[in-house]
């Protein structure tokens, strides 16, 4: 029963911003955004545990052939879904989450409008559909990698 409202814009369901009603949210796309070329990584984190949701680093092109071009990124996005089909189960976000984006990139390349974003889709959980209150973490999707940020300032 989610109609348009009057406005235009679609509503999220009924009760999905109340936290008596909604469990949270589970993250089921995360697909970073930011421009060539100098974009070198971007991360998502739950700032309120210091986890990494997403991490990604773009693909160059390296060749002349469609999709796979010089000088372009391809920025393959973060997936969670059913197992059964080789994806990460997603974690649980409450309505409260915190969430810290990090985009590094090269400022020794020039280029105008530097920027970053996610695009994002998840799944609203209401409180009834929660057997198990123990929230499952939200660890990195299937093409995400996963990767440990401790002493990475000393790698680069």
């Amino acid at each position: 029963d989610c109609r348009l409202r009057p406005d235009g814009s679609y509503c999220t369901g009924k009760g999905s911003t109340n936290p008596d009603l909604t469990a949270g949210v589970e993250l089921i796309y995360a697909g970073p955004h930011c421009h060539a070329p100098t974009c070198l990584s971007m991360e998502l984190y739950n700032a309120d545990t210091g986890r990494l949701l997403c991490r990604m680093e773009p693909t160059r092109g390296q060749s002349d052939q469609l999709y796979d071009e010089h000088g372009f990124l391809a920025i393959p996005p973060c997936l969670w879904g059913n197992e059964s089909e080789g994806l990460q189960a997603p974690g649980l976000l409450s309505l409260d989450t915190t969430l810290l984006s990090i985009k590094r990139n090269n400022n020794t390349l020039g280029h105008t409008g530097e920027m970053a974003s996610w695009q994002m889709r998840g799944v609203v959980i209401p409180k009834s559909k929660i057997t198990d209150p123990v929230q499952t973490p939200l660890v990195t999707g299937r093409r995400g990698s996963l990767r440990s940020t401790e002493n990475e300032d000393n790698e680069r």
